[in-house]
């Protein structure tokens, strides 16, 4: 039995829990810009991955779960 390659594209469920700023940006209906500017300032959570700078999708939704209970 061959094993096969995991996909991104193949991933259930409307999003991956890493991602450029800019599909990221693109996807939530902003522009570069602002994301970029968040990413910077640190509203969104990031990590850097050699040169590029990518969203922490799974570390966002766990904060804003946290900020639902506390509200």
């Amino acid at each position: 039995m061959e094993l096969e390659e995991l996909e991104p594209s193949k991933l259930i469920g409307p999003q991956q829990d890493v991602e450029t700023v800019e599909s990221w940006a693109d996807r939530n209906g902003l522009t570069y810009g602002v994301a970029r500017a968040w990413a910077m300032k640190g509203v969104l959570p990031t990590v850097k991955l050699g040169k590029r700078r990518m969203v922490n999708s799974a570390l966002l939704r766990t904060w804003l779960l946290e900020q639902e209970w506390t509200a």
